[in-house]
């Protein structure tokens, strides 16, 4: 019978973290649609670059680049899942929408192209490298001025 609770525990704890993990955070607040999509873009680069697998590399990098590129990007593959559904139109869509971020665009347009690389590459070094590079170019984004 307890064994039952241990599990049922584990179970609320693992789908509770989950929830947590994949919630949304909507732009709002004042902030640009685009600072929102960088910053969680940089967080799931930032899990890519930990990754120990070439799936779970491949999984968040691509979710930084679905974030990156939008649902009508070029190289968005919904089978990533977009972690930023509800945050904007793609990271780079809304910085072409909104002066204020133009000064980005170069920016996060290499960062793009580097999440593609590192999911093209059949080097998991190379990928978690990628991924760096991607979290801290969005980093820059997120926090700019």
């Amino acid at each position: 019978m307890r064994w039952i609770a241990v599990v049922v525990l584990v179970v609320g704890l693992v789908t509770a973290g989950y929830a947590y993990y994949h919630e949304q955070q909507p732009a709002g607040g004042g902030e640009p649609a685009w600072k929102v999509q960088a910053r969680t873009a940089a967080t799931h680069a930032g899990f890519a670059a930990g990754g120990d697998t070439m799936s779970s590399v491949e999984q968040h990098l691509g979710h930084a680049l679905n974030c990156i590129e939008g649902p009508r990007g070029a190289n968005f593959n919904r089978a990533w899942g977009h972690v930023c559904e509800g945050q904007g139109q793609g990271l780079l869509t809304d910085l072409r929408n909104d002066r204020s971020g133009m000064s980005w665009l170069l920016v996060a347009e290499a960062a793009g192209e580097l999440a593609v690389k590192g999911i093209r590459s059949r080097d998991l070094a190379q990928r978690k490298n990628a991924a760096r590079g991607v979290a801290e170019l969005m980093r820059l984004v997120a926090e700019g001025r």
